[in-house]
């Protein structure tokens, strides 16, 4: 029944947001919700409101593709930083121990 329930918000939704173009009353739908409301109109594939939902979920893991993107450069970077300082380390510690005679 919930679940009914929640599916007709997101339908109404998306209808105000084709009538009135409003974004905002879409954007607090995740993307899984999405995917199960459209999962049960699997009939509907032609409908103005399916295929808004068909963009918005595709907007949605568009996202989460670029967040996923940014949060591994961030983790290279990092990795490649402490790379850098354990390999100048190890060279300052050479220079000093086996050198120095």
């Amino acid at each position: 029944m919930e679940e009914d329930q929640r599916s007709l918000q997101i339908t109404g939704a998306f209808i105000r947001f084709l009538e009135k173009d409003e974004k905002s009353v879409i954007e607090r739908f995740t993307r899984k919700e999405l995917e199960a409301n459209l999962s049960k109109h699997e009939t509907e594939k032609g409908h103005p409101i399916y295929q808004a939902i068909e963009k918005r979920i595709a907007g949605l893991r568009e996202i989460e593709r670029y967040k996923r993107e940014t949060e591994q450069k961030w983790e290279n970077r990092i990795i490649g930083f402490i790379s850098g300082l354990i390999v100048a380390l190890i060279i300052v510690l050479l220079r000093r121990y086996l050198f120095s005679f």
